[in-house]
C-alpha cells in the first residue's frame, strides 16, 4: 500500500511561498519521494544523507534534503501517511 501525503497549513504557506521553478521541484521531488518510498528506499536515503531523523525539539520528525532546501516531515505508519510539516531553505527551515 503506497503512501500518502499530508500537508500541515504552515507547510501548504511555505510551499506557496517558493518560487515558482523552486516550488515546481520540490512538488516533483515529493511525488518521486512518496512514489517511491518503502523501507529500502529510506533505508538508502538514509545512508546517503538525503533523509536525517531529527533530534530535540524536532523529535520525531524526518529531515528530506531537496538541493538547498529542507522539508520536515513525519511518518505516521499506522495511516501510511508521511506529514510535511515545514519546506523552507535550510538557513530557515528550523526556525
Amino acid at each position: 500500500m503506497p503512501y500518502s501525503l499530508e500537508w500541515t497549513k504552515n507547510a501548504l504557506t511555505d510551499l506557496k511561498a517558493l518560487d515558482k521553478p523552486i516550488k515546481a521541484f520540490v512538488a516533483n521531488s515529493l511525488t518521486e519521494f512518496i512514489d517511491s518510498f518503502d523501507a529500502e528506499y529510506e533505508n538508502n536515503l538514509i545512508k546517503t544523507g538525503k533523509i536525517k531523523a531529527l533530534k530535540g525539539e524536532w523529535s520525531g520528525f524526518y529531515r528530506l534534503k531537496l538541493r538547498t532546501y529542507r522539508v520536515i516531515y513525519a511518518k505516521e505508519a499506522d495511516k501510511l501517511i508521511i506529514l510535511i510539516v515545514r519546506i523552507s531553505h535550510r538557513k530557515d527551515v528550523y526556525e
